[in-house]
């Protein structure tokens, strides 16, 4: 029987940090594939500028290095990234309205609902106490 720290947070750690986590980390794995596409993009294509669109992977790549470290911080039961991640998460609320003003609805309403719902997850009394968020 193991009954190391980590095998015993991993067995009581709550259901909504667990979606959160599982979440976030597929959060990184799509801003990572964004970011590959948009650098495939910059060299292949003929554009107006290849260094905005470097610069566009580029960013890319930094949000999900932040989110991929709060992932890691929060799977070990550290909350210090939490804020952080929510704040980010946040975000995806007037980027789903700029996306609704353009027509874009079925987008929109997956940014909202992941924006809302990963807030809801991480402010939820069962994740801030797995973290130890009083």
């Amino acid at each position: 029987m193991n009954d190391s720290p980590e095998a015993v947070s991993a067995v009581t750690r709550p259901w909504t940090l667990l979606l959160a986590l599982i979440l976030l980390a597929a959060q990184v794995v799509g801003l990572v594939a964004l970011a590959i596409w948009l650098l495939v993009l910059s060299v292949t294509t003929a554009q107006t500028s290849t260094g905005a669109g470097i610069a566009e992977a580029v960013l890319a790549l930094g949000i999900a290095a932040l989110l991929g470290g709060a992932t890691v911080s929060m799977r070990r039961g550290h909350s210090g990234m939490r804020g952080v991640t929510i704040f980010v998460e946040l975000l995806l609320l007037p980027l789903g309205y700029y996306l609704a003003r353009a027509g874009l609805w079925e987008f929109a309403v997956i940014a909202w609902a992941l924006g809302a719902g990963m807030v809801v997850l991480l402010i939820a009394p069962s994740t801030r106490e797995a973290l130890g968020v009083e």
